[in-house]
Order: C-alpha cells, then structure tokens, then sequence
C-alpha cells in the first residue's frame, strides 16, 4: 500500500511538547455509533436501567446497619448522571433525578452519608471509600445540571470526613488488613473536586496536609500479600489525583509516580496483550493470563488516566493504549447483551461473570462506559482532535462558529473512515487524526484530492486548512494481521491481532478444545487466514480460521492431521485461550508488542 496524503494545505505530525491542555467536548454535543455507542446502549438500557436500585443500592443506606461490606452507590449516580445528559431520555433523567433525590434524604445532620451503623463509621472498611465517591457522584450532578442541593451534600460530606479523619493522622482504615492506599480511595479526588468549585482552602489543605498527597510517591509492589500494598487501582486512583492536583498547583514531581507506572507497564512486562494489568487487582509482570488477570476497576481507572495523560500531553500513543484496552479488556468485561459485567477477564482459561450489579467493578464499568463519548473528540486552540474512530457525530460553537464533525466507519472491522463537516461560516483550523502505532501505511484523501504525506505512525496527522460546510476527509488505515511475539509466561506462544483487536479461541466454537488441555494447541501461522464476518457477538464483528493441532501430537508434515479451528474476537465470552504454541518461536512472521518498551511522556 503506498502512503498517499493531501499537500496543497499544510499536512505535519504533531508531537507532544507544549503544556496545552486537551478540551472534552459537552458531553451532550456527541452521539456515538457503532461498538462503542453499542456497548453504551446496552450498559444503560440492558444493565443500567433493569437494576434493582432501591434493593441492591438504596436499602442498605435506609437501614444503616452494616460494619462493613460497599455498595458503589457514589459511583452508580455518577454514571447515571452522565447516561442521562448524554441520552437526554426522560426515563433515564428520571431513575437518575429519584437516585439523587434518595440519596440527598438518606444524609444525616451532621453530613453523613453511608449504611454503616454509627459504631462502625470511617474506619471501617468501606466507608470512607463509600462516602468519597458520593461526594464525587453528587459533583457530577451539580457539573452536569446544576444541582445546588447535591452541591451541598457534597460540602457537607467532605466537611464530615475532615472533621472525623483529621483527629487521627496517619490512621488506616481497617484492622490493618488493607494499606492506606486501598482503605481511602476516592478522597483526594473528591476533596479536590470540592475544592475546584467552591476554591475553600480547606478541602485542598486536608488533600496536602492529612492525605499527603505531594509526597506519596510509593514503590510499585508486585503480588497480593501483606497489606495489600500493590493495589492496582487504589495506586492508579492516586497518580491521577497528583496529576489533578498539579493541575490546580503545577509541580513536576506530582507527575513522578505516574511516570514509574507507565515505565513499569511499557518498558517493563506490566501491561498484557488485552492492553490491561495486574492479577488479583495487584500489579504483576508475568503474563500470567488465568483466573484473577485483569480486575474491571483496574482497566476502567487505566483507560481514564490514559485519558487524562492524551490531554495532559497530546501523545496520541495513549489514545493506542485507551482502544486496546477498551477493545478487548473493557468490552470483553461484559456479556454481549450488556446485562452481565465481571470482576475480572482473564485471557486464559473460563472467564467468570460477577453474581451482583452492585459493588466496585460493574460500577466502575458503568462509570467509564458512561465517559467514553467525550474521549472521541478533543479541541484546543491548536484544532480538533479525533482520538477514537468510530460512527458518531458531534457538534459543538468552536472559536466562534457552530462545527459538526460526524464519522462514518466500520472501525475496527476495517480501516477505512469517512469525516465530513458542517460549519456554520468558513473557518481555519488543524483537524488533527490519530495514526495509531500499529498502522504501518495509510491513506488521506481530502475533498477528493490524494497527496504524499509526511505523517508516521504513532502521531497525529495535522490537516491545517480553512474548513467549509461539506468538506470530507477520507483515512484509510492499513489493517492487518499481526503475529505478536509472547513474553515472560507467554515466551515461546503467540498472539493474533487485527487493528487494535486481539483475539481468541472459544470452546463453543472449536469442538475439538474438549478434547485437549487449553494451552496445548499448536498454531501453524501460514495457515491464519481472514478477517471474515462474524456477527455473533456484534454487527460486522470478525473472526479468523486456522490449521492447528494439539502440541503433544507429531507435528504434521501434510495436511491430514490439521484440524480447522476458529478465533474470535477476544470479548466472545466463551474464549479461553488468547496464546498459541508455534512451531518456531523465532518465526520471521512475529512482532513484538508496539507497546514494548516505549517511552511516552506523562507531560
């Protein structure tokens, strides 16, 4: 495929120096299509809206007797919230407004807002936690429709939690079975929301002063043992306070924990194929892919501080990282009617969905669900970014005229993308495209006209140019399959890769699983041969055909002894194996992981 680009308007890559920030555009400027909207329809409408709210969520706040345990009531208005201002649909708003409502009349006097019985309150494992995101939940409604009584809840709340935690520095929640991480998460960030809308020095002060925020800068602690000390999700949760935090107080060492991270993931062996981490919820760097691999919090917390980091920094490698794990760890967290969500996704071995919609991870799950419409386009001053290919449209006044920006594509089945534009007077600015890592070649075509590019991989395209009412811009990204090398546990197998999609075998489709242990199939990699369609799991989806044969048999040396075998994508939910034994692993036809090794900037 030879690289074709536009070059009678100006045409760069785009690095990521600078310090501008990344806008979101409104949340209910955008409509969303394809598997993305898909997977957002299905999380209201099939899981969202046909839960049990006052049983699962609301009776135990009414009864109040608990010493224990979490429900994730904080981060269900919060989502809510956002479904109902990205649907502007009167039942959605209406289970949002009663869940907001009963909360508000569950608050006490003194601004509690929990099921704990007052014996057992704050330092009982979960509430502080509980409590931190209801005020974060409470946030939102008042940033999305101005709630001024949740505003107030929220104030109280966190006047609530100083008052009873300040007494005791340095105290953890629990009888020491958790560390202080896991047993406050959520306070920073609900303090320091606080602090943005109401600029009271006190919500700030306790984030410096009693959490220490600037200073924690913890050691990446691989395993689950001890006090828990490498968790995951509570560790992420704390980077991205300090990058919030150095937001508001810009001090580069905010960014240091951040940056060991991303290291610990990308240069060392601690993100997975599926473009997730950890085991058991704790960070972890064998590859190892079965059980406990992959907790919903953990992959829902690392796409949103991947998030936060594209805006931070404009690399558009975390806009890579965000389609990797949204792709396959995310959507591969649910079932393919939307109703069921699980705590972990393993990329070996049965997958597991969890017994109840309450508690961290299906809320976490619907949370980043309910965010993703404003990770597919961002502005700046610079211009408008696309960030996920995907059908939609948005619309939305940018420098001073009224911009629709609507995709049509089959992404990720195929690479092609259609970009047209509505505007309401011509206007000159960067419409900036996402050429992702692992797209070798690609095409541009601009209101019809091919030119040569010097565009890369890994960057931004920068389409400089006076935009008008009709214009379209046409990207053809250069999909193919690809052979990725294993590492640390995986050495020696390999795993296949279309785009941003892995995918797996399922023992439902391939009868022949029954008969052999999961890992001891042999894959002749000349014999891979697709995409073709596939829409049992979703519309357009895709699936590959191979040659295979169980690994203790003799190699064949013709063809009578393969079997025909089929891959799906990774979220079929009856995928049990993602890595295949290969006859040579230093076979011409593997790459390794476009991510292995990278050095992406946290500035």
């Amino acid at each position: 495929m030879r690289i074709c680009v536009v070059f009678f308007f100006i045409i760069t890559t785009f690095g990521a120096s600078g310090s501008e920030l990344l806008e979101q555009v409104p949340l209910d400027s955008v409509k969303v299509e394809g598997e993305i909207g898909r997977r957002i329809l299905i999380t209201i409408y099939n899981n969202s809206m046909v839960m049990d709210i006052d049983k699962d969520f609301l009776k135990p706040f009414r009864e109040k007797n608990a010493c224990g345990d979490y429900v994730g009531l904080g981060k269900t208005i919060d989502a809510f919230v956002r479904f109902a201002k990205y649907t502007n649909d009167p039942k959605v708003s209406e289970k949002k407004d009663y869940i907001v409502k009963s909360t508000l009349a569950i608050q006490e006097d003194d601004g509690y807002i929990g099921f704990f019985r007052p014996e057992c309150r704050v330092w009982h494992l979960w509430d502080i936690h509980e409590m931190s995101y209801i005020i974060s939940g409470l946030l939102s409604e008042h940033k999305f429709y101005g709630n001024e009584r949740a505003l107030s809840a929220a104030k109280k709340a966190g006047d609530y939690l100083i008052e009873k935690m300040s007494p005791y520095p340095g105290r953890i929640p629990g009888e020491g079975d958790v560390c202080w991480e896991m047993g406050t998460t959520g306070v920073e960030d609900a303090m320091l929301g606080l602090y943005e809308i109401s600029k009271d020095e006190k919500f700030i002060t306790f984030v410096r002063d009693y959490m220490g925020l600037p200073k924690w800068d913890e050691p990446i602690v691989k395993g689950r043992w001890g006090n828990i000390k490498g968790h995951a999700y509570a560790h992420i949760k704390r980077c991205m306070a300090k990058i919030r935090l150095h937001r508001i107080e810009p001090d580069d060492s905010l960014l240091v924990p951040s940056k060991k991270v991303i290291d610990f993931m990308l240069k060392g062996n601690g993100l997975v194929i599926t473009g997730t981490c950890g085991q058991h919820e704790c960070w972890h760097d064998t590859h190892e892919g079965i059980a406990n691999l992959g907790e919903t919090c953990t992959t829902a917390y690392l796409i949103r501080w991947w998030g936060e980091l594209l805006r931070s920094t404009r690399d558009s490698r975390y806009g890579d990282l965000i389609e990797r794990a949204m792709y396959n760890s995310l959507f591969g967290a649910q079932s393919p009617d939307g109703r069921k969500i699980r705590y972990y996704t393993p990329f070996e071995g049965e997958r597991v969905y969890f017994d109840r919609d309450s508690y961290c991870c299906p809320c976490n799950y619907r949370r980043i669900i309910a965010e993703l419409p404003q990770m597919i386009y961002y502005f700046s001053e610079r211009g408008i970014y696309v960030n996920l290919y995907t059908q939609s449209r948005v619309s939305f006044d940018y420098q001073g005229a009224k911009v629709s920006i609507f995709q049509e594509t089959k992404y990720p089945s195929n690479g092609n993308v259609k970009i047209g534009l509505d505007i309401s007077e011509p206007k000159k600015f960067s419409l900036y495209l996402r050429i992702p890592l692992w797209c070798r070649e690609y095409r541009l075509r601009v209101n019809d006209e091919a030119w040569e590019s010097p565009g890369k991989q890994g960057n931004w395209v920068e389409i400089n140019r006076e935009w008008k009412s009709g214009d379209i811009v046409e990207l053809e990204l250069g999909m193919r399959l690809r052979f990725i090398r294993g590492v640390q546990a995986q050495a020696g197998r390999c795993a296949i890769m279309y785009g941003p999609m892995v995918f797996c075998m399922s023992i439902v489709k391939n009868s022949y699983l029954k008969e052999v242990p999961v890992r001891a199939i042999t894959i002749d990699l000349r014999t891979v041969e697709g995409p073709f369609e596939d829409s049992s799991m979703r519309e357009g989806g895709l699936m590959l055909k191979a040659k295979g044969w169980k690994t203790t048999s003799w190699y064949p040396l013709t063809g009578y002894d393969y079997n025909d075998l089929v891959l799906t994508e990774f979220p079929d939910p009856d995928g049990v194996l993602t890595y295949f034994h290969i006859p040579n692993p230093e076979d011409p036809l593997l790459e390794t992981d476009e991510f292995h090794g990278l050095d992406l900037p946290v500035k």
